[in-house]
C-alpha cells in the first residue's frame, strides 16, 4: 500500500471515530472503540487510555486492549512524574508532550509493565485550558513500530477523545442543570430546596465542599443555609455581616468571585471556613440572584493539588454552571415565598370567614341559652316548680354548651391544623391507636385493616395525624349508617406513581394512606371542594374536618386527594413524605 493510500486510510478511520465523539452518548463505548481504531491505525498490539483522577490528582487506566490485561493491572495507578524510571505515560501527563521510543529497554523513562513491549507511543489529552486530561498509550512487540506520522495521528486521536470528553462532560451538566430546574420548581420546603442544590452542584461541579448563604435582611447578615462538609453542623449559627470577606463581597456586589489562592485576595477573612486555611486552593463564589437584587451566594472550595502538574483551578464553564444554579435557586427561593405568602393571605381569609361563622353559630347557641335560662329563672320564681319541665330545660341548656364546645373545639383544630410538635414515629402504629380509640367495636361498619410492616419511622406530629386519621375514619362512618366497610391500607409509593396534578417533585417517596369505604362516594363535581373550608354534606360540625385533615398533611409536606367512584365509595389518599423537615416544624421563610 502506497504513503498516499495509507493516508487515505488514516483520514477514513479517524473520520469514522470523529462522528463516533459527537454522537456516542456512552463515554466508556466511545473510549473503547477509539482506543481500537487507534490500535489499527498505528499498528499497536496493545493500549491504554489513562485518565486523570481529579481528586487524587493521579491517572487511572481507563480502557485497554490486547493481550495480557487483568483486573490487577487495570485497577493500577500510575504515577505522573518527569524523573527518569517514572514511566513513559506519567512524563507525558507531566511535561504533555508526545513520547515514541523504538526500543523500551534502553529508554530512560520507561517502567516495566509486561514483558513482550518493544516500541512504545504515548500522547497527552490536553483540554483548552492547558490541563492534562489523560494519556493515550499504544504498545508493540516490534522495534521501531512508530514514526512521526503514527505520532500525529494519535495525537489527532487524542483530540478527539478530548472532544467526546467535553461533550459527555456538556450532558451531565445539561441534564443536572433541566433536574435542578424541574425540582426547585416543585419543591415546598427551603430545606429541600437546599438538598436539591447541593446535590445538583456536586454531579456537574468537583469540589470539596459547598455552602449556601442567605441574605437576613433584618440582620443584614449572611446566614450560613446549607453546606455539603464541615460546616453542615452550623447551619443557621454561622453568619458575618454583608461585604465582609470574599463570600460577603460576593453578597454585597452581586459579583462572582474565583480564586486559586483565596489567601492571596486582600478581600479575604477566613471568617467561616470549610477546611484548614492553608489546605484550600481554589475558591468559587457567585450570587444567587432574585428578580432585582442579590438574595445569597453559593461557594464551592477545593483542596490545594499534591501534584504540582495538577491544576485544581475552577474553569470559565464551572463559573457559569455555578452562576446558572444560582440563578435558579433564587428563582425558586422567591417563588417558594409567594407561594408561603399566598398560602398564609388564603388562610387569614379563611380565618376571617370561620370567625365571622362561629360568632354567628356562638351567637344563636347563647342566645338560645339564654333564653333556656330565663325560662328556668321563671319557673325557680313560681310556688310550686314543674321538675319535669325544669329537667328538660337543663338539658336543653347542657346541649346548647355542647354544642358550643364542639364548635369551639373545631374552630381551635383548624387554627392549629398547621403547628406542629414533631417527634419520629411510625403510622402504622398512629392508625392502630387510633382506630382502638375510634372505632366501634360492634358496629354495622366492617373495618379492614393492610398496614405494611415495611414503613420507615417518619417525622411527625402523632398527635395531629391521629387527629386526621379519626376524621377520616368518622367521616365514613357518618356516611354508612346502615353498614358497609372500611379499608385502611399503607404503604410506601414513589413520586413517579402518584397522579401529575399533585405537581410532587421526583426522587421522594411517601408513606401512602388510603381509606376508602362503600358508601354514596363523592360527586363529581365536589371532588375539589370538599377539602374547602365549611363545605360539608353532614349535619354535624361547621364543615371544617376535612379542611383541618387538608392542613394537618400540608403541615407535613404532604398530600390529600380523593379518587373513588361515585356511587360506589370514597378513596381519599394521604401521602406523608419519607424524608424532609414538616413545615409546621419551622418558622415561615422570611422575604430576603
Amino acid at each position: 500500500m502506497s504513503k498516499q493510500q495509507q493516508y487515505r486510510q488514516a483520514l477514513q478511520q479517524l473520520g469514522k471515530v470523529a462522528r463516533q465523539a459527537v454522537s456516542q452518548p456512552d463515554i466508556d463505548r466511545f473510549l473503547d472503540y477509539a482506543l481500537e481504531e487507534g490500535m489499527k491505525l498505528v499498528g499497536g498490539f496493545r493500549a491504554f487510555i489513562a485518565l486523570v483522577d481529579d481528586d487524587a490528582g493521579e491517572l487511572v487506566i481507563h480502557s485497554a486492549l490486547g493481550p495480557g490485561w487483568d483486573e490487577e493491572k487495570r485497577q493500577r495507578r500510575l504515577q505522573v512524574a518527569q524523573e527518569e524510571g517514572k514511566g513513559i505515560t506519567g512524563y507525558v501527563a507531566a511535561t504533555q508532550r508526545p513520547y515514541c521510543t523504538g526500543d523500551v529497554n534502553h529508554d530512560p523513562h520507561y517502567l516495566k509493565f509486561f514483558e513482550d513491549v518493544v516500541s512504545e507511543l504515548a500522547v497527552p489529552i490536553v483540554d483548552a485550558y492547558g490541563r492534562t486530561r489523560g494519556v493515550i498509550n499504544i504498545e508493540s512487540d516490534q522495534p521501531d513500530a512508530f514514526d512521526e506520522e503514527d505520532v500525529s495521528s494519535v495525537a489527532l486521536l487524542a483530540d478527539l477523545c478530548l472532544t467526546a470528553l467535553t461533550l459527555h462532560q456538556s450532558r451531565v451538566r445539561q441534564e443536572a442543570l433541566v433536574q435542578i430546574g424541574n425540582e426547585l420548581s416543585t419543591s415546598e420546603d427551603l430545606d429541600d430546596l437546599m438538598r436539591t442544590v447541593l446535590d445538583v452542584a456536586a454531579k456537574v461541579l468537583r469540589f470539596e465542599d459547598c455552602s449556601v448563604f442567605l441574605i437576613d435582611d433584618d440582620q443584614k447578615r449572611l446566614i450560613l443555609a446549607a453546606s455539603s462538609g464541615a460546616l453542615k453542623e452550623q447551619v443557621g449559627k454561622v453568619s458575618y455581616p454583608l461585604g465582609e470577606g470574599l463570600t460577603g463581597w460576593v453578597a454585597q456586589h452581586g459579583e462572582a468571585v474565583r480564586t486559586a489562592n483565596p489567601r492571596e485576595d486582600p478581600r479575604w477573612r477566613g471568617i467561616a471556613i470549610e477546611m484548614p486555611v492553608e489546605q484550600i486552593g481554589a475558591f468559587l463564589a457567585v450570587p444567587v440572584w432574585g428578580r432585582e437584587r442579590t438574595i445569597g451566594v453559593i461557594r464551592v472550595v477545593r483542596r490545594r493539588s499534591l501534584a504540582p502538574w495538577f491544576d485544581n483551578c475552577f474553569t470559565d464553564d464551572e463559573l457559569e454552571v455555578l452562576s446558572a444554579i444560582g440563578s435558579q435557586l433564587g428563582s425558586a427561593i422567591e417563588s417558594l415565598n409567594m407561594r408561603h405568602r399566598l398560602v398564609q393571605t388564603e388562610r387569614m381569609a379563611a380565618w376571617g370567614e370561620m370567625s365571622a361563622k362561629a360568632a354567628h353559630m356562638i351567637g344563636n347557641r347563647t342566645f338560645a341559652i339564654k333564653g333556656d335560662l330565663n325560662e328556668v329563672e321563671y319557673l325557680l320564681q313560681q310556688p310550686e316548680v314543674n321538675r319535669e319541665e325544669l329537667t328538660e330545660l337543663i338539658g336543653s341548656i347542657r346541649r346548647g354548651i355542647s354544642r358550643l364546645e364542639e364548635i369551639l373545639h373545631e374552630f381551635r383544630d383548624f387554627v392549629m391544623a398547621t403547628h406542629l410538635s414533631t417527634g419520629v414515629d411510625n403510622v402504622n402504629n398512629i392508625i392502630a391507636q387510633t382506630v382502638a380509640e375510634i372505632f366501634p367495636r360492634r358496629g354495622p361498619v366492617e373495618l379492614k385493616l393492610e398496614l405494611d410492616s415495611r414503613l420507615p419511622d417518619i417525622r411527625c406530629d402523632a398527635v395531629k395525624l391521629k387527629r386526621c386519621f379519626a376524621e377520616m375514619i368518622e367521616n365514613s362512618l357518618s356516611f354508612q349508617p346502615e353498614g358497609g366497610e372500611l379499608f385502611i391500607r399503607t404503604g410506601l409509593v414513589d413520586s413517579r406513581a402518584l397522579p401529575v396534578r399533585l405537581g410532587v417533585a421526583r426522587n421522594k417517596q411517601f408513606v401512602h394512606v388510603q381509606f376508602c369505604d362503600k358508601g354514596p362516594g363523592v360527586p363529581a363535581d365536589i371532588k375539589e371542594k370538599i377539602f374547602q373550608p365549611f363545605f360539608s354534606s353532614r349535619v354535624k360540625g361547621m364543615g371544617l374536618g376535612l379542611s383541618i385533615v387538608k392542613g394537618i398533611v400540608e403541615a407535613h409536606r404532604g398530600f390529600v386527594y380523593e379518587d373513588g367512584v361515585p356511587g360506589k365509595g370514597a378513596c381519599f389518599h394521604i401521602l406523608l413524605p419519607v424524608n424532609g423537615k414538616p413545615s409546621g416544624e419551622q418558622t415561615d421563610v422570611k422575604e430576603r
